[in-house]
């Protein structure tokens, strides 16, 4: 075998055990090299292929490109990097990456065209759970902000409410000792209406504290590298480098992994806001820790908390941001508590905040 046939003996040795979708076609669009990726990906053998249109794997509304593309081929070009959509065998359209080069013969005459395809289908379901990811955890947020809320509210309202009944009620003896028949059943109408308040009052906060937690076992790396792709994909500051530490011991935990979202998303956000100048990073780290629990931290390179800050930091309605409702970190300390664990925060040496939080680890 000389040089040339051992040359084409290994490229064919390549594209025949890549992991992308290799196929070449001639000018008219038939189908000339068919490899094992195109298989898998599209379900038609070479046997099925070879000799065919490739359009056989194109959507209807897809015919079309195919025309601009092998005049783009015909001239010379190349085509790099077309996010479009093909059709499988079993007539699913999957999203695909189409790059494709010119194939010319020894005199240089441009004769047909040989695509790589790659499945973006891994990719697109991705981004999919991230969106539903951002949907739940704003959902949730909002909720549990809501739940907050209404419970500090409840707790400060029922106070002047009970005490409005209580004058009404001496009110109303007073009056039934010898006053107005008309003034008691104007008070009767008062004590009506506070306690139609109170049932209101009491059935949204019934509603608030219905939420179960779904607590389950989870691999506590997985939790933190999709909140970080969910935060990554809602800031969009290029600056921010994220960096994790995950300890071998510290794997596994009992959670909701929602609401734990939930505290690293609060967590990273305030960090990020925290954050300026060129060197921002947040870093994401696990230990174990006594009792059973699993420390999880995560660490900005911010300007760290004032004195005063650090004294209000839990507690709800207190916040340093123009928009804000304060109860951000009280909503992600009650979650941790109801994990069984503790938030707190202290200075990080090298400038900045860490938060930590621990949760029930798993065996």
């Amino acid at each position: 075998m000389d040089d040339k046939d051992q040359t084409s003996a290994r490229l064919a040795a390549i594209v025949e055990s890549s992991d992308d979708a290799i196929i070449s076609k001639d000018l008219s669009g038939i189908v000339l090299s068919w490899n094992a990726a195109a298989e898998r990906l599209f379900g038609y053998t070479a046997h099925e292929m070879i000799g065919h249109p490739i359009t056989i794997i194109f959507p209807a509304d897809r015919i079309e490109e195919e025309a601009g593309l092998l005049r783009r081929i015909a001239n010379g070009e190349r085509v790099e990097h077309v996010e479009t959509t093909r059709r499988r065998k079993d007539q699913r359209e999957i999203s695909v990456l189409v790059s494709i080069s010119p194939i010319k013969d020894d005199s240089g005459v441009v004769v047909g065209a040989s695509k790589i395809i790659r499945d973006l289908t891994e990719r697109d379901a991705r981004e999919q759970r991230i969106r539903e990811l951002q949907t739940e955890l704003a959902h949730i947020q909002r909720l549990t902000e809501l739940g907050q809320v209404v419970s500090t509210l409840v707790h400060e309202v029922n106070q002047p409410l009970a005490a409005i009944g209580n004058y009404v009620n001496a009110c109303r003896r007073l009056l039934r000792a010898g006053k107005s028949d008309q003034a008691a059943e104007g008070l009767d109408r008062i004590g009506g209406q506070t306690e139609r308040a109170r049932q209101i009052v009491q059935s949204i906060r019934d509603f608030v504290r219905k939420g179960e937690q779904r607590v389950q076992r989870e691999h506590v790396p997985q939790v933190i590298e999709e909140i970080i792709a969910l935060t990554e994909a809602s800031v969009h500051n290029p600056d921010i480098r994220f960096r994790t530490s995950f300890h071998p011991d510290a794997l596994y935990a009992e959670i909701d992994k929602v609401q734990v979202h939930q505290v690293l998303f609060n967590l990273m956000r305030n960090g990020i806001e925290a954050m300026q100048g060129p060197h921002q990073e947040l870093a994401l780290a696990t230990r174990p820790v006594d009792d059973g629990m699993i420390e999880i931290s995560v660490a900005d390179t911010g300007s760290g908390l004032s004195d005063e800050v650090r004294r209000n930091l839990f507690q709800p309605f207190v916040t340093t941001k123009p928009n804000g409702m304060g109860v951000g970190l009280s909503v992600c300390r009650g979650i941790v508590e109801r994990h069984g664990g503790r938030l707190w925060a202290e200075d990080n040496p090298t400038g900045g905040t860490i938060f930590r939080f621990t949760v029930r680890a798993s065996a």
